[in-house]
């Protein structure tokens, strides 16, 4: 019987753990359509935060595609995906981003009226 070799990355977890990532961030990024002035300021920090995590997800992707490359295929069968990695990563970076600066300001709640204009001074 002929032993496989993993990456780093490969084995029986890895799956998971980069769905895991994957959903913990999408799930992070899901936003409600809010006025930009109702994002409070922790919230602001939050993504951010998430954002710049991304950008370090995205080194290391970058280091296993490279590392993937070098590989053997007849020592390899199974490769990590990336590029479907940086396009999901793309999507929730983009949906962060449309969140924290709209195109557009989204219409403010108008003030309700009164609509009440009689007025009776009895006469």
């Amino acid at each position: 019987m002929t032993e496989r070799k993993h990456s780093p990355i490969s084995g029986p977890d890895a799956t998971g753990k980069a769905a895991l990532l994957l959903g913990l961030l999408m799930a992070s990024s899901i936003s409600l359509s809010v006025q930009a002035s109702d994002i409070d300021e922790i919230q602001r920090r939050d993504l951010a935060l998430i954002q710049t995590q991304i950008e370090q997800i995205k080194v290391v992707v970058d280091r296993i595609d490279a590392r993937q490359q070098k590989t053997s295929p007849e020592n390899t069968r199974i490769y990590f995906d990336t590029r479907m990695l940086r396009s999901d990563l793309k999507s929730i970076t983009s949906g962060i981003d449309a969140y924290l600066a709209p195109e557009r300001l989204l219409p403010r709640q108008p003030m309700p009226l009164n609509g009440d204009y009689l007025e009776d001074r009895g006469q």
